[in-house]
């Protein structure tokens, strides 16, 4: 089976479909040796900084409106004569189309984000190709209200790497120590950009109210971003600085995503996947979040998680309360999530199941 991957964008900054691109060819090359993967990409770019030079082709797309580099990645599908052409960023969807069409190739799209698909993609590129994965059921019910037929999407979510992210007692007591936080004490952690639109300050009033009741608490936050020092001041003034830890930018968040007791993804803006929800699954967590797109379909209810309207502070609180007084209700919890983890978003769940579906194509 030959595929070519396009993500040729020459953004040097990672975003949600670089990223993805990295995971995906990087796991391909090593766990499925018998897939020829061929890779088109833009030189310097971040997607080329962070995958193997085997097989790969510089061509640079910075939009759908690139001819000359159209033409160029047109005659590079022809020469190699894949039996898929993989496209991986909207912006890209039509050069993607055109070099699998032209090649005789079958043509697969992967679909992140939530906002409505531009007139031309929507009319004459998503409906005639071969398959659309749709990263999340959020992506998808927006695919299906762009008049995409069901029959052609496929819900492929994001793979969380279980060799990073996983429970293990002694490691996060071995991280806990590391971190000068006492066994006895509850880590409540904010991990992701650190931005009023991923809910840091609603973080921040959580953990404030939390400490009039538990007094036994942490605050941990991964990450970092432009409300990063606005965040920080907030604990300053809630003389609550003491009890706080931060990592800033880090290229290991899964090592201290490990400490955690509780981790708040409270984002106020629709989430095209939730990657930071899995990730709290995978350490055995119990994860937070708004009922916002795509959040709410992670997340049952005092199920797998907690799930609180979009903005209620205050019901994030008393759900939280509820659920750190009653021992047996947060293992219940944290178990469910670990299992909805290991059955569903492993890498090699993903992967086996992306491998599966292409077979079903050929």
């Amino acid at each position: 089976m030959r595929i070519l991957w396009i993500n040729a964008n020459p953004n040097p900054n990672p975003g949600g479909t670089e990223l993805h691109s990295i995971d995906f060819i990087n796991a391909i090359e090593k766990y499925y040796p018998e897939l020829e993967l061929y890779k088109a990409v833009a030189k310097g770019s971040f997607v080329d900084k962070n995958t193997s030079d085997k097989n790969k082709y510089y061509i640079t797309l910075k939009s759908e409106f690139s001819p000359l580099n159209t033409l160029k990645l047109i005659k590079l599908a022809k020469k190699l004569k894949p039996d898929f052409v993989i496209g991986n960023n909207g912006n890209e969807y039509i050069n993607t189309f055109l070099a699998g069409k032209l090649s005789k190739s079958k043509v697969i799209l992967f679909r992140h984000m939530l906002n409505y698909l531009p007139f031309f993609n929507k009319k004459f590129i998503l409906p005639k190709v071969d398959k659309v994965f749709a990263v999340s059921q959020a992506s998808k019910r927006r695919l299906l209200k762009d008049g995409i037929p069901e029959e052609k999407i496929t819900v492929l979510p994001n793979f969380i790497d279980e060799d990073k992210f996983y429970y293990d007692p002694v490691q996060k007591e071995n991280i806990r120590r590391q971190l000068n936080i006492n066994p006895q004490d509850k880590v409540i952690t904010f991990i992701g950009k650190t931005d009023a639109g991923k809910g840091i300050f609603d973080y921040v009033e959580a953990c404030r109210i939390l400490n009039e009741t538990f007094k036994n608490l942490k605050f941990l936050i991964i990450g970092y971003g432009k409300d990063f020092d606005k965040a920080v001041e907030k604990f300053k003034e809630y003389g609550l600085y003491d009890k706080l830890i931060t990592t800033g930018k880090t290229d290991q968040p899964h090592l201290y995503l490990k400490a955690s007791d509780v981790v708040m993804v409270l984002s106020r803006n629709e989430e095209s996947f939730g990657r930071t929800v899995v990730e709290g699954f995978s350490v055995k967590s119990l994860v937070v979040v708004y009922d916002v797109e795509n959040l709410k379909y992670l997340v049952e209810d005092f199920k797998t998680g907690i799930v609180a309207k979009n903005g209620n502070v205050e019901e994030v609180v008393q759900k939280v309360k509820k659920v750190l007084t009653e021992d047996k209700l947060y293992d219940e919890i944290t178990n469910n999530a670990y299992k909805e983890f290991l059955e569903n978003y492993t890498k090699s769940k993903i992967l086996d199941k992306f491998v599966n579906q292409l077979k079903s194509l050929m």
